[in-house]
């Protein structure tokens, strides 16, 4: 996603098919929360999804924006993305890493995802390539269903609310023996893991080849977020699942009179993305958009910075 590559890491085997273990590397907790409810969803439409970049952001950064004047208070951000845990492997096995900064957060669950679940915030583990010719594009059949097992076993033991994949950094094509990468493949992929995740969200960045997902696999994932800037939503796809705008909010991409313009004609597009959302105040940010989406609000900040501490 245009972001800097992750550094990625192995961590223990939770179940049968969980997460792998790299001896050299920090491993997570077995005695981590082992919850596996979902939520409920709210009502508020579009949904705001936004992505932490967790190896320099806490991401409870994400549960700091409210509406305005409103008591309670009434979360902003819909969808936190702990971006990201990755996928790596050779032709013949495929695992799923987490960085350290992914395995202090989710083997730290209890301080650094449960209080934004409980402000109704849900938590979705981000996902990217690594680097090793590996990707969701590329997998062989036995492979799809080892790495959507790892995936339903890695959301459900710690109590997360579903996977978004981006479909970047993989580098297909250095490893000899793995499948042409493929929609078709990718798509596989998301067909089994939501067999594994009924209940859970599954959603994707509009790159690589998300771009040519099938039909089925549209049907199917709950929400994708276009690449950088303003667009339609694909052939086969839901405006209700749509986040037809997609912000970068470091880059500054789009500008703030195209956010004010095409959110002043949003009411079919189901959702909006907010990509590195930092901890410091992004109220004017979101304000570029959210009193022509959501009926005239205003977003305020709390005026609290976590910081990485971990």
């Amino acid at each position: 996603m245009k972001k800097l590559s992750f550094a990625a890491i192995a961590v223990i085997a939770l179940l049968t098919t969980a997460c792998s273990k790299n001896e050299n590397m920090e491993v997570i907790s077995q005695d981590a929360q082992m919850a596996n409810t979902t939520r409920s969803l709210g009502d508020k439409t579009p949904k705001l999804a936004v992505y932490i970049e967790t190896d320099e952001v806490n991401p409870l950064n994400a549960g700091e924006y409210y509406f305005c004047g409103t008591k309670p208070k009434g979360y902003v951000v819909d969808y936190t993305i702990l971006s990201a845990s990755s996928i790596r492997g050779t032709a013949s096995n495929v695992q799923l890493y987490h960085n350290m900064n992914q395995t202090y957060i989710l083997n730290h669950a209890n301080e650094l995802i449960r209080p934004l679940q409980d402000k109704g915030i849900k938590v979705l583990l981000g996902l990217v390539g690594d680097h090793t010719g590996m990707g969701f594009a590329n997998l062989t059949s036995a492979q799809i269903e080892s790495f959507a097992q790892q995936l339903a076993n890695c959301v459900m033991t710690y109590g997360l609310d579903g996977v978004d994949f981006d479909d970047e950094y993989a580098e297909y094509g250095r490893i000899s023996g793995t499948p042409s990468p493929s929609g078709t493949n990718f798509s596989r992929l998301i067909q089994a893991l939501r067999i594994r995740m009924p209940n859970k969200l599954i959603t994707a960045f509009y790159y690589g080849f998300a771009c040519d997902f099938s039909q089925n696999a549209k049907d199917i994932l709950d929400y994708m977020w276009t690449d950088f800037g303003v667009s339609n939503a694909p052939t086969g796809f839901s405006n209700n699942k749509w986040a037809r705008l997609s912000i970068h909010y470091t880059y500054g991409t789009p500008s703030i009179s195209t956010i004010q313009s095409v959110s002043k004609a949003y009411a079919s597009y189901g959702a909006i993305m907010m990509f590195n959302l930092r901890n410091y105040d992004a109220s004017e940010a979101m304000n570029n958009f959210a009193p022509y989406v959501w009926g005239g609000k205003t977003v305020c900040w709390a005026g609290i910075a976590w910081p990485k501490n971990y």
